[in-house]
């Protein structure tokens, strides 16, 4: 598991730079973003995720791949490898 963590780890801080950078260009995809990848890092840290009332942590990243997967490709494609990392994580 320690690995898996090491993996995800590597994939946020991937992904906190591309935003870094796309938030220049476009603020709205960072901003959109930002809690999403706050409760991924939580479970990374250990935490208890915070429950959405309608939605998991894999559907609301799985619906930014869709939304970013053609203006911001590689954007999307770290999403991706959030979402399977967790799923390997049992998240």
């Amino acid at each position: 598991m320690a690995n898996e963590h090491d993996k995800l780890r590597e994939t946020l801080r991937q992904l906190q730079a591309q935003l870094d950078e796309v938030r220049q260009a476009d603020p709205e995809v960072g901003a959109h973003l930002d809690s999403t990848i706050a409760e991924a890092q939580a479970v990374l840290q250990g935490q208890a995720a915070e429950p959405d009332e309608h939605r998991s942590i894999i559907e609301r990243l799985s619906d930014a791949v869709l939304t970013y997967e053609a203006s911001h490709p590689s954007l999307a494609g770290n999403l991706g490898s959030i979402i399977d990392a967790l799923g390997r994580m049992g998240i």
